[in-house]
C-alpha cells in the first residue's frame, strides 16, 4: 500500500504523519472526535521539532490529516 502524500517534504515525513493518522483513526473508535483531533495536533507538533520535519504543523499538512481522519468538529 502506498503511503498517502501529506505534503511533507520527504517520503519519510509522509510515513510518520501517516502513522499518526492511523493511530488517530483507531482512537476514534473509543474517544470523541475533539479529543482525537487535539491528540493528533499534539503529535504533529512533537514531530515538527524533530530535525527535518518542521513542516508537520503547516496548514496544508494539518488539513490533509484532518480530512484523512474523517473527523467532523462542526
Amino acid at each position: 500500500m502506498k503511503t498517502p502524500n501529506y505534503d511533507m517534504f520527504t517520503q519519510e515525513g509522509n510515513e510518520l504523519v501517516h502513522r499518526i493518522v492511523l493511530a488517530g483513526q483507531a482512537l476514534l473508535k473509543f474517544d470523541p472526535a475533539e479529543s482525537v483531533w487535539a491528540w493528533t495536533q499534539h503529535e504533529l507538533h512533537k514531530l515538527s521539532y524533530a530535525e527535518g520535519f518542521g513542516e508537520a504543523t503547516d496548514t496544508a499538512v494539518r488539513e490533509m490529516v484532518y480530512d484523512k481522519l474523517g473527523v467532523d468538529l462542526h
